[in-house]
């Protein structure tokens, strides 16, 4: 489980197996631009997951993978108001060996991340109130 908590202005703190990953907005949006927005961290999500899957792929098969990059570039869409289209380049240190390209490319689609998105979630959201101010109230 993750807990989230509001840490001031726009500020919010997410709590993942003792790790602290913080959101803000930025100052145009009333925030101090402190950490990435919400919505960024999807794009985040995604590129470490495809990293991590193509690294564990090149390490396996003795391809170079130290200093590997991959960048994340958004596109919006609206109604709703919403990422449309992530665009991701995957860029190695050195020419891979022709043979694995293809390969590399179904490993980067086969992340959690990636099956994820592609395959939509259900969400459900529930809004309770704290016991001890329930009672107060």
């Amino acid at each position: 489980m993750m807990k989230v908590t509001h840490e001031g202005g726009l500020k919010f703190v997410a709590d993942v197996r003792g790790h602290r990953v913080v959101t803000d907005q930025p100052v145009k949006a009333g925030g101090e631009d402190s950490a990435p927005m919400p919505i960024e961290m999807l794009g985040v999500g995604l590129g470490t997951c495809v990293a991590l899957y193509v690294q564990q792929f090149c390490r396996a098969r003795g391809i170079a993978h130290e200093g590997m990059e991959v960048r994340v570039e958004t596109r919006g869409a609206p109604n709703p108001n919403r990422i449309g289209r992530f665009d991701l380049r995957v860029v190695l240190p050195e020419a891979v060996p022709e043979k694995y390209r293809q390969a590399i490319d179904r490993v980067a689609r086969s992340c959690a991340v990636h099956n994820t998105l592609m395959h939509a979630p259900e969400v459900s959201v529930t809004v309770e109130e704290r016991a001890e101010e329930a009672a107060a109230a």
